[in-house]
């Protein structure tokens, strides 16, 4: 922690990022890593009360991305993440979606790759991920809610995942997913140099990761972290929080469009 970032957050150093794909255990990862005393660790739950992440995010995706309709080809600096990760000294997650260009701004890092079997993380991220992020709620939230809010939530939440698949829409994303899954493996294999990967799996343990981190086996035993239900209740949580302030705006419009109304019926039928 050397400087201080815009909003008076202290600036911390990027030590370790773990590049598991979302729903390969990454909230279980983020506490592991809190207990083992890194300062600031960030996972995609973050940012669901973080507006401004959204943005960055979004950004991050059209400079990553050829296949999306925003891809802008500028390249998304070290610098350009710091306004997202300055405070963390690891992230999980989402970091996971940039992959290899993630990494590329933070060569130092010791990276977790934390793998799942495809069968099971594919069940996962449809039926947690991508279904609700292309379901009828969803679409209300991106086409109504978000606008009248000014949020991009729900846009660069979309963006991820058919950046992730290389698709143009969810039902590519679910025949690309094999692919994405072994690229994503192999991309991360190949760029980061021996001894600084770790390949772990969900069940092995403190021993491997704190072999591999250098910290001391703590003296608890390794945390679960049931991800799907705490992301629901969040995701819940800031939909229908979204929805009362969404309805809150538009009330006065509303309202003065109501009166609006009524005064014109009367005056015809006066007339």
């Amino acid at each position: 922690m050397t400087t201080s970032l815009p909003n008076n957050r202290p600036r911390r150093e990027m030590k370790v990022l773990a590049m598991g794909l979302p729903r390969t255990g990454s909230a279980s990862i983020a506490e592991a890593l809190r207990i083992l005393g890194y300062d600031g660790v960030y996972h995609g739950i973050n940012a669901l009360s973080s507006p401004a992440d959204w943005t960055i995010l979004s950004r991050a995706c059209d400079a990553t991305f050829p296949n999306l309709p925003t891809y802008t080809g500028k390249p998304f600096t070290k610098e350009d993440w710091e306004e997202l990760y300055g405070p963390y000294e690891a992230t999980t997650d989402v970091a996971a979606v940039f992959g290899r260009h993630l990494f590329e701004a933070y060569p130092d890092t010791k990276v977790i790759l934390v793998i799942r079997d495809f069968d099971a993380w594919f069940r996962s991220i449809d039926e947690g991920v991508l279904s609700s992020l292309w379901g009828p709620m969803a679409t209300v939230s991106v086409n109504v809610i978000g606008p009248i809010l000014g949020s991009v939530a729900g846009p660069a939440s979309r963006k991820m995942m058919l950046g992730l698949f290389r698709a143009q829409s969810v039902e590519e994303c679910r025949r690309n997913a094999r692919e994405a899954y072994d690229r994503h493996h192999r991309e991360l294999r190949e760029a980061v140099p021996e001894g600084q990967l770790l390949e772990y799996r969900m069940g092995e343990g403190w021993e491997p990761l704190c072999e591999f981190l250098g910290k001391p086996v703590p003296d608890t035993e390794f945390p679960w972290v049931n991800e799907a239900a705490a992301l629901k209740k969040v995701v819940m949580d800031r939909v229908k929080s979204n929805a009362t302030a969404a309805l809150k705006k538009v009330a006065p419009w509303v309202v003065g469009a109501g009166a609006v109304a009524a005064g014109t019926w009367t005056w015809l039928k006066r007339t």
